[in-house]
C-alpha cells in the first residue's frame, strides 16, 4: 500500500476531535440524565435507552464503514459523522417526547460509528498502513481525557443553564470538532488489482478470538464506566473523583507512546488483559481500604486507555493493513452489541446483587478475557513459527545442494 506522509499536527487535531466527539455523545448522559429526568419526567432507564439505541445503530452501520471509507475517503466520513453527532445534540435539545429523544439518538449513533475511534483509526490505517500505530497511540492521548473534561464541564453548564441550552452548547462543540478534522487527508483506500488471498484457518481462528476478546472487554468497560459515579458514591468518594479515570487513561497511553516499538501489540495485549483481574481485586478491597476505590478508578482507567490502543493495533499484528477496515467492520459488531447491553446489564447486577457482588461477576469475566489474550498470543506465535519454517527448510536444502556440488568437484 502506498502511504502518504504523516502530518505532524494530525495526532493533535484528531485527538481533540475525539475528545469532543466522545464527550458530547457517549459521556453526555452520565452528567445530564438527572437533570433531564427532573425536567421531563422520563425515568433514568428511559433516558439511557437512547444511548443503547445509538450503540445498536453503530453495530448495524459497522459493516458499511469500510465501503464508505473506500468510496468517500476518511476525511468525508469522519467529518460527516462528527456533524451528525452535533445534529443529534441539537435534536435532543428540542425533543419534547421520548420518541423524539430516541430518534435523535439514532442519528447520533450513525455519527458515532462514522466518527469515533474505530472509523478514524481505520481511515488512518488506510492512509498510512503499518506507520499508523504511533499516530493512533498519540490520538488516544487527547481522546482519553473526554470524561475528565466533559463530566465537570457538563456539570458546570447545568449550574448556569437548562439541560436543553447545555445541549445546544454541545452542538457548537460538535461544529468545532468537525473543523478540527477538515484537514485529514482525503485519499481513498487503494484497491489492489489482484484479489485478496483467501483467509486461512489461523486467520479465521484469530478473527473469532479477537471478536470475542473485544466483545467481553467492551461489556465490562462500558458497564463499569457508565455506572462509575454510583461506584464512587457507594464507597464514600465524591463524583469528581471520576476524573481519575481520565487521568489513568491518558497517563497509560502516554507511557505506551514513550515505550514506542519496544512494546508490541501482542505484549501490550497480554500485559493489559492480565492486569484487569488484579485491578478488580483492588476494587473489591474498597470496603476494607478506602484508598482502594480511588486506586481502582485510576487503575482501571489506565487499563481502559490501553485497551483502546489494543483494539486498534492488534488487528495490524494479526491481519494485513489492506484488510483492516473490512475485517474490523465485521469483528467489532459483537463488541458494539455488548456495549449496547452493558449499561442495562450492570444496572440490573448492581440493583439485584449489589455493587461488590457485581464486581465479582466482572472479575470472573476478566479471567476469561485474560485466557483469550493468552490464546491469541499463542496462536500468533504458532503462525510466526510456521512462517519461518519454509525459509529454514529452503536454507537447509541450499546448504545440502552446495555441499553436494562441492563434493562432485
Amino acid at each position: 500500500m502506498k502511504t502518504a506522509p504523516l502530518p505532524r499536527s494530525l495526532a493533535l487535531r484528531a485527538g481533540c476531535n475525539q475528545l469532543i466527539n466522545w464527550g458530547i455523545s457517549f459521556y453526555m448522559p452520565g452528567t445530564f440524565a438527572s437533570a433531564i429526568s427532573a425536567d421531563s419526567g422520563w425515568s433514568s432507564p428511559q433516558i439511557y435507552l437512547g444511548l443503547t439505541l445509538a450503540m445498536l445503530v453503530m453495530a448495524g452501520v459497522s459493516p458499511f464503514v469500510a465501503f464508505l471509507l473506500a468510496r468517500l475517503g476518511g476525511q468525508r466520513v469522519v467529518m460527516s459523522g462528527t456533524l451528525m453527532i452535533a445534529a443529534g445534540c441539537l435534536s435532543m435539545a428540542h425533543a419534547s417526547s421520548l420518541a423524539g429523544w430516541y430518534c435523535a439518538w439514532v442519528l447520533t449513533g450513525v455519527g458515532m460509528r462514522l466518527s469515533l475511534y474505530d472509523a478514524l483509526f481505520a481511515a488512518i490505517v488506510n492512509l498510512y498502513g503499518q506507520q499508523a500505530r504511533r499516530t493512533i497511540s498519540r490520538i488516544t492521548l487527547a481522546g482519553g481525557l473526554a470524561s475528565a473534561v466533559f463530566w465537570p464541564l457538563g456539570d458546570s453548564l447545568l449550574h448556569i443553564m437548562s439541560w436543553r441550552s447545555a445541549l445546544l452548547v454541545y452542538a457548537l462543540f460538535g461544529l468545532l470538532s468537525a473543523l478540527l478534522i477538515r484537514n485529514l487527508p482525503r485519499q481513498r483506500l487503494a484497491v489492489n488489482a489482484q484479489p485478496a488471498a483467501p483467509a486461512t484457518k489461523n486467520d479465521r481462528r484469530s478473527g473469532w478470538l479477537y471478536a470475542l476478546f473485544i466483545a467481553l472487554i467492551t461489556f465490562v468497560s462500558n458497564g463499569t464506566s457508565t455506572h462509575l459515579p454510583e461506584f464512587l458514591v457507594s464507597f464514600g468518594l465524591p463524583v469528581s473523583a471520576g476524573a481519575l479515570w481520565g487521568v489513568g487513561q491518558t497517563g497509560a497511553r502516554l507511557m505506551e507512546v514513550l515505550a514506542g516499538g519496544r512494546l508490541t501489540p501482542i505484549r501490550l495485549t497480554l500485559f493489559t488483559a492480565l492486569a484487569m483481574p488484579v485491578c478488580f481485586l483492588i476494587g473489591l478491597s474498597s470496603s476494607a481500604f478506602a484508598w482502594s476505590a480511588a486506586g481502582f478508578v485510576l487503575g482501571y482507567g489506565a487499563i481502559n486507555g490501553l485497551m483502546t490502543i489494543v483494539k486498534a493495533t492488534l488487528p495490524l499484528e494479526l491481519f494485513s493493513a489492506e484488510r483492516y477496515a473490512s475485517l474490523t467492520g465485521w469483528l467489532f459488531i459483537p463488541g458494539q452489541l455488548m456495549a449496547a447491553m452493558s449499561p442495562f446489564a450492570y444496572a440490573w447486577l448492581n440493583k439485584t446483587l449489589g455493587i461488590a457482588e457485581a464486581m465479582l461477576v466482572s472479575l470472573g469475566l476478566t479471567l476469561v478475557i485474560a485466557g483469550l489474550a493468552i490464546a491469541i498470543a499463542r496462536g500468533r506465535g504458532r503462525q510466526t513459527v510456521s512462517q519461518r519454517i519454509p525459509g529454514a527448510m529452503l536454507t537447509r536444502r541450499y546448504k545440502k545442494a552446495r555441499a553436494a556440488n562441492s563434493a562432485d568437484t
